[in-house]
Formats: C-alpha cells, structure tokens, sequence
C-alpha cells in the first residue's frame, strides 16, 4: 500500500509538470543552511535558512527562514511543528509588482527507512500560510491586508554513495521530488501548485557537516493561465549539532 501511495504521487507530480503549457522559463540559484541540534534522544531543533537568486545569482528573489520542534517517535519516524517566514523580492521570471511577506505555520510528518543501499525518506508536510496581498489598483502599488491559504506537501527523496574516495569518504548521490497541492477554501477544491526536482551529488566535510550541490527544476502554477519553469543551482550545507550527552 506504501509503495502504491508514493507511485501516485510521484505521477501526479509528473503528470502535473508535463501536461501544463511552461508559459515562463527562467533560472536562478537556491542557497540553503539546514542545522540540526539534537537536545534529547527524542527531541531535536532544526532550522533552514534559505537565500533564493533569480538570473543564476544575479538578484534577489527571496529568503526564509524555518525553524522547528522534532519528536522522535520511533527510531525511523518523527513528527514536528515549526514557524516559516518568507520575504521575497519583486526579481525574477514573473515576479510580483512589490516585495510582499508571508508567514507560515506547518506540521510535519516524516519517516526514514532504508532499501538495499538506498535510503529513503519520506515528508508529508501541511502548512497554513497568510500571504500580504498587493494592491495593484494604486499607483504606486502597495501591501492591503491578509489572504489565508492551506497548503500540503509530499517530499520523497532517495540517497546513496556512489564513488568510494582515496581518503574513505564518498561522493553521495541524491534524488528528491515534492509535490505541494493548494486548497481553494479551507480544504476543499485541492489543486496543483508547486513541483520541485532535484539531482544532488554530496561530499561528507566533517563528520556532523555535508554539503550538496547539483540541478534542481522549480515548476509553480502561477495562476489559472500562468507556469513558471525555474532551472536552478542548488547549494546545500548542513550541520548537526548533539547537546544531548552534555545534559
């Protein structure tokens, strides 16, 4: 039954990003900090911080910060709750008129297993999200009000080594897809919003600390009659951090 949920969402996700009309293409960079504090053999911190660029790294698109709370449930399921500030910039293929913030609560699920020599992780995500709406009747235009959206997120993401280095480490290889589907009201009229794709290679920096880079394809619907298609760099660096054996 796992596997017949995963195959279906891993084609609604294809489905969706093939079918649609790619009205707007761009390019542009993901920048990402991901630190990890485990406070407990149960409980642990984690915190993104994140740096998007569009024209390659030419400007600023947005940054955001997420910070969370993980319980561990078992050894290979967890579950948490976490706050997302979101700040983007008016830069980019079809970019809004003016910088407009969005916060975001989210609950998250998330379960790692292992499959031959492949591990496996999967993330189903909801978030609750107040977006500042734009005033497009002014000139110039300008942030009037609130609007509330539900979101939800299903990431799968695959990992291995794939080549054994002269000092013993590996160079990794990582797949990962998510599928993220808007609500028109509440949680009703579920639709396609976002797919994201990325094809990592990782190197192990330290024994806490991995870096990750590689292509990822950023597909959104921009509106009824609007895609938007972002190739982009991804640079990821992560870092983990045990305080729990000096409690």
């Amino acid at each position: 039954m796992k596997r017949v949920l995963i195959i279906c969402f891993l084609i609604i996700g294809i489905n969706s990003t093939v079918a649609q009309t790619e009205v707007l293409k761009g390019n542009g960079s993901w920048l990402t900090f991901i630190s990890k504090i485990k406070l407990s053999k149960k409980v642990y911190l984690t915190n993104v911080t994140q740096q998007r660029r569009a024209s390659f790294l030419k400007h600023t698109k947005a940054y955001l910060v997420a910070p969370s709370i993980n319980y561990t449930v078992l050894k290979s399921l967890s579950f948490g709750a976490g706050y997302l500030f979101y700040k983007s910039f008016p830069n980019g293929v079809s970019h809004a008129s003016i910088h407009k913030n969005e916060n975001r609560f989210f609950q998250q699920i998330s379960l790692n297993t292992n499959s031959g020599k492949f591990k496996i992780g999967q993330r189903l995500m909801f978030e609750e999200r107040f977006i500042e709406s734009i005033n497009t009747s002014v000139t110039p235009n300008v942030i009037d009000g609130n609007k509330y959206a539900n979101r939800l997120r299903y990431r799968l993401r695959a990992s291995t080594n794939l080549v054994k280095l002269h000092n013993g480490h590996y160079i990794m290889g990582r797949l990962s897809n998510e599928v993220r589907l808007r609500f028109g009201g509440g949680m009703t009229d579920p639709d396609f919003d976002q797919n994201n794709f990325e094809a990592l290679l990782g190197y192990k920096l330290l024994r806490n600390s991995t870096i990750w880079t590689g292509y990822g394809r950023y597909y959104y619907r921009k509106n009824t009659t609007n895609y938007v298609s972002n190739d982009l760099l991804h640079v990821t660096l992560s870092y983990n951090i045990d305080v729990s054996k000096k409690n």
